[in-house]
Formats: C-alpha cells, structure tokens, sequence
C-alpha cells in the first residue's frame, strides 16, 4: 500500500499534534505541580504563624491572670506590714518570718516595690494625693511622705504609690503672705 502524498501529510500532522498534545498535558501538570507546592508552602507559613500567635496568646493569658493575683496578694502584704508595725515586732517574730518570706515569694515572681519617698514625682509610679507648698527650689516636684507602697510586676506598675508631693510657693503667694 502505496500512501499518497496527502494521507503522508496528514499522519505526520497527527503524529506532530499528539507530541503537542503530550507536552501539552507535561506543562499543565507541571504548572499544578507549581500551584500546589506553592499552597503548601503558604499553608505551612499561615500554620507556623498560628502556632506563634497561639503561644503569645497563652502567655498574655498567663501573665494576666498573674497580674490578677499579685494585686490581690499585695492587699495580704500590706495588711502583714500594718501588724508587724502595730505591734511594734521585729523580722524575727512568727508575724515578722511570715511577712518576711512572703515578701521574698512575691518577689521572686518579678513584684517589686516602687520606690517613693524623696524620688522626683513621677506620674506613671506615684499618684499625688496631697500637694504641700514647700519653700526650698530642691523640694519643688519631690515625693515628701508616701502613704501607700506601690508595685510593679515584671516592669508594668500594678499599683501607683499613693504620695503626698512638695511644691514650691509661686511669687505671688510669697508676696501676699509678707
């Protein structure tokens, strides 16, 4: 069987065009291959985040609810140093040792006191309860009495300490009382 010039043509374009046809399919499924390994990669990155995420979360949730507790036992060493004052006993008494170890407790769970008496006021660890009008310029803006200790708990103030704060007379009011 003899093919002629035309059948010889049309089998080579079909052979020419199941060649297409196969490369055809070898590009589009390398092109899913691409897309897919792409949506790992970007599902991957989105689970890393959420883990991330996740962990911050649970660790302000902790540190809230210590925040929560540490101002509620402050109220305990505040009442522990009002016995130990009233009664007028030293570090070495059961009421002293009990308030002493307490103290160390918290402390070592990151409560610090603010310090207070004789420091610059300052607005975001003392809240001015009482002003006194003071007649030296070194006192003018310096925390004079502290009436209540204040605390900071990893650095963040859970309780401003309660003060009474000197300012200076103005002119004016050294005038008027000559």
């Amino acid at each position: 069987m003899k093919m002629t010039e035309e059948e010889k043509s049309e089998e080579q374009n079909s052979k020419e065009g199941s060649s297409e046809g196969e490369e055809d399919g070898q590009v589009s499924l390398e092109e899913k291959i691409e897309q897919l390994e792409s949506d790992l990669k970007r599902v991957m990155a989105d689970f890393e985040n959420y883990k991330k995420r996740m962990i911050k979360e649970r660790t302000r949730l902790v540190q809230q609810a210590n925040e929560s507790l540490m101002k509620d036992l402050i109220e305990v060493v505040d009442d522990l140093e009002r016995a130990v004052d009233t009664k007028g006993s030293s570090e070495d008494d059961g009421i002293g040792m009990i308030h002493k170890k307490f103290k160390r407790i918290v402390e070592n769970h990151g409560l610090q006191e603010i310090d207070a008496e004789g420091e610059e006021f300052d607005p975001f660890f003392h809240e001015c309860l009482v002003s006194e009008e003071v007649g030296e310029e070194e006192l003018d803006d310096v925390v004079l009495e502290q009436f209540e200790k204040g605390y900071k708990l990893n650095s963040k103030v859970i309780r401003p300490a309660k003060v009474k704060v000197g300012k200076k007379a103005t002119d004016e009011e050294v005038n008027e009382d000559v």
